[in-house]
């Protein structure tokens, strides 16, 4: 990782973005400066039909997932096939409408926004969006806060990751991938719980196919991970009256991390809580290769030997203890629904 004070297009690009970096915005959202909602429409229909789908389709992708990179914005395009050409004037002219905003990440925030050349540039919504997609997206039910795109270094990496696994998943599932819906909450009794994305797939046979996304990075192991998974997500995937108010079927639940090492021990916590298999595991480097050819992992819980001879309270403690002190072990899986195969 680079050691200058902002973080780099190569940093970023990789997903090597540091905690405790601040957002620099090049301007301060704010509804009073953002043109009226009829000039914005007229300006919209006004333009060119392959820029008009080209706005509609990028503040659609802003909306749905909070923040992504041009590159991600090219590769989303491209799933909806819609050619990226003229894409940069597209945002040029998104912003100057405060459409759209953008940042870039830095040790210490600045009174102008003048971002390095090699700086790493992230987009996100702004109110002028609001008024088009009020207009012609499928949804009239759109809302958009300024504080829904303050984030810290530390989400922001998370958010674009969960991108990059749905960018990755849309490649190969095309139409057979029925939804995708980012930061997915549900709430049950006095708790709520914010998943980095749930998604159905679509089987050969016309099944739906249900799974719950995590997002976990490596500075969430193992506190963060192991106090959502104490006081929330237990109380969720082991008591089906929970999960049955948003799933028919049980949903398979889905962890994102960053490398082998950290699959383990996120895996490892995930079952000795839930004592639950229906969970895969998969790599961000994998992710990047492109699901068709990706290998998911599968946990394997460790199996202590049989007790020989008389279970006395003794040789029941040995055993135990053993079954206790052992990490299991993952296994790589071809998971055929998820890689499209």
């Amino acid at each position: 990782m680079s050691e200058k004070t902002y973080i780099t297009i190569e940093d970023g690009e990789n997903l090597k973005i540091a905690p405790y970096f601040l957002q620099c915005f090049q301007h301060e959202s704010s509804q009073p400066k953002t043109m009226p909602e009829y000039t914005l429409v007229k300006q919209f229909v006004k333009l060119p039909e392959h820029d008009r789908q080209v706005t509609l389709e990028v503040l659609k992708m802003l909306s749905q997932f909070t923040f992504a990179t041009k590159r991600q914005l090219e590769r989303m395009l491209a799933v909806k096939g819609v050619d990226p050409a003229g894409l940069d004037e597209n945002i040029k002219l998104m912003l100057e409408n405060r459409q759209m905003n953008c940042f870039y990440l830095a040790q210490m925030q600045e009174s102008e926004y003048d971002p390095p050349e090699d700086a790493f540039i992230v987009y996100c919504m702004d109110f002028g969006a609001l008024a088009l997609l009020n207009h012609f997206s499928n949804s009239d039910s759109i809302t958009w806060f300024t504080t829904d795109a303050l984030r810290s270094s530390e989400l922001v990496v998370k958010y674009l990751s969960t991108v990059e696994f749905y960018l990755a998943l849309a490649e190969v599932q095309g139409p057979a991938l029925r939804y995708y819906k980012a930061t997915f909450d549900v709430a049950f009794g006095h708790r709520e719980i914010r998943f980095s994305a749930a998604f159905e797939i679509t089987d050969a046979s016309g099944g739906g196919h249900t799974f719950l996304m995590e997002t976990i990075r490596s500075f969430d192991l193992p506190l963060n991970w192991q106090d959502k998974l104490d006081k929330k997500i237990v109380h969720f995937a082991v008591k089906p009256k929970n999960w049955g108010r948003y799933f028919l079927e049980e949903p398979v639940f889905l962890l994102l991390v960053e490398n082998d090492k950290d699959a383990l021990e996120a895996a490892e916590l995930f079952y000795r809580r839930t004592e639950k298999l229906n969970f895969r595991l998969i790599t961000e480097d994998q992710v990047r290769g492109g699901l068709s050819k990706a290998h998911f992992l599968k946990y394997i819980p460790y199996q202590a030997p049989p007790i020989a001879g008389d279970a006395t309270d003794e040789a029941v403690a040995r055993h135990d203890f053993d079954q206790a002190s052992h990490k299991g072990t993952l296994q790589a899986v071809r998971a055929a629904l998820l890689s499209g195969n």
